[in-house]
């Protein structure tokens, strides 16, 4: 079975940020993990010369990437992608208009438990400051309620 792999905080950063200055042989396959693709598709998907089981390993070893399987209280792909859904469409349920900043958290969230709950805080915060306490309040409840229910899955 092929595995599947998805950016760490430091590869967000270097999609983002150009931070750690990868080559672009790097920086296409780091484009292409998603947490859904496997590496055999990835592998498929780029050219020989990009030489792309190579620069998963480097990815890999130098942090930029971890494989699901291998990540502590991770989610799987498919779960993640329903909750992270469902914490989306209830975003956009509480704040219809100027929401993107806070889906991005979301969208940009390991997706651990952990992660995703910390995202929901971050997120909250955020709304306290620009828009309201009484949003904040009800939106992160009903946030964590989703998250929470999901891992007991």
């Amino acid at each position: 079975m092929s595995d599947i792999y998805r950016r760490t905080a430091k590869g967000e950063e270097e999609i983002e940020k150009r931070t750690y200055k990868l080559d672009h042989f790097h920086r296409f396959v780091l484009i292409m993990i998603n947490g859904k693709k496997s590496s055999d598709t990835i592998i498929s998907n780029s050219s020989e010369q990009w030489n792309a089981d190579q620069c998963l390993n480097d990815l890999e070893k130098n942090g930029f990437i971890v494989n699901i399987k291998d990540s502590p209280n991770s989610l799987s792909s498919s779960s993640t992608g329903d909750v992270q859904q469902r914490l989306i469409a209830t975003i956009q349920k509480h704040l219809p208009n100027n929401n993107t900043k806070v889906i991005n958290k979301i969208l940009n969230a390991e997706n651990t438990h952990n992660k995703l709950s910390d995202a929901i805080d971050s997120a909250c915060i955020f709304i306290k400051l620009t828009i309201s306490e009484d949003t904040s309040v009800k939106l992160k409840s009903e946030l964590h309620q989703i998250l929470d229910r999901s891992t007991k899955l």
